[in-house]
């Protein structure tokens, strides 16, 4: 059965990493796999983030992730993994949970690594603030939902955090079988 991924985590983490790990990594690891950046959604009208947060943006890319997902599915896809930093609320989930149930299965995992492995992943980015970063980290670790299965890949390479994503899903960790409650 089709499996839909929400990846969440602070800035820093390893989503988009993990994203671009190779067709056949994915393969190898977990089966046909397509991965979808929020990120590069919501780049398609606001690229250069001048935009303040929007409710009604979010959810227009969670649709499109959707249909996207529905495409992929439709294309004999076994998982669709779907990254970013703003999928982690209730209240931006719910409306599309219900069409991704139709679809297959759905899960929600947080990466969450150290303070240490954040730093050191970003070290060589100017663009990316300490501060900020963890900040970043703290705000998203405060609002993480009891429903989201919690990933420390603060050791692990992105092919060992992709196939410990997998194991959880496979093992049932963090599925959603209806609406989110809210915490």
């Amino acid at each position: 059965m089709p499996r839909t991924v929400f990846l969440s985590g602070p800035a820093g983490s390893g989503k988009t990493t993990i994203l671009r790990l190779s067709h056949d990594e994915k393969l190898t690891t977990w089966g046909r796999t397509a991965a979808i950046d929020t990120d590069q959604l919501f780049l398609m009208v606001d690229p250069h983030w001048d935009l303040p947060y929007d409710d009604a943006r979010t959810a227009l890319v969670l649709r499109q992730c959707v249909s996207l997902a529905e495409s992929f599915f439709g294309a004999d896809y076994d998982n669709v993994l779907i990254a970013g930093n703003t999928i982690h609320d209730s209240i931006d989930l719910n409306p599309v949970i219900p069409d991704l149930l139709r679809l297959g299965r759905v899960f929600h995992l947080s990466l969450d690594p150290s303070k240490e492995a954040v730093l050191r992943r970003t070290a060589d980015d100017p663009d990316r603030s300490p501060a900020h970063l963890m900040n970043d980290l703290h705000l998203l670790r405060a609002k993480r939902s009891p429903w989201s299965a919690p990933v420390d890949n603060s050791t692990l390479t992105p092919l060992e955090t992709l196939q410990k994503i997998a194991h959880l899903v496979q093992s049932g960790e963090g599925e959603i079988r209806g609406p989110l409650p809210d915490f």
